[in-house]
């Protein structure tokens, strides 16, 4: 059985001026969830957020690259 296909959702950067952009769907849950987030956050799990994204920021894929979006839309 071949690997089942990433689903890719559109995700609003802003809404005015509208700004779009394309994320996994488990990327949009996980980014949905952090701009609910209204309290304040510490300065270290910001920090944690800075390593992870410094670590990943060289294997991301641009999904707006017709070449890399072979994936399942929504």
């Amino acid at each position: 059985m071949p690997p089942k296909k990433q689903v890719i959702q559109n995700h609003h950067i802003s809404y005015n001026p509208e700004i779009l952009t394309k994320i996994y769907k488990g990327e949009h849950w996980a980014i949905t969830i952090l701009n609910r987030r209204k309290k304040n956050m510490s300065k270290g799990f910001l920090k944690c957020l800075q390593q992870y994204i410094d670590t990943h920021k060289d294997m991301a894929i641009d999904l707006d690259d017709p070449q890399n979006n072979q994936e399942t839309q929504i």
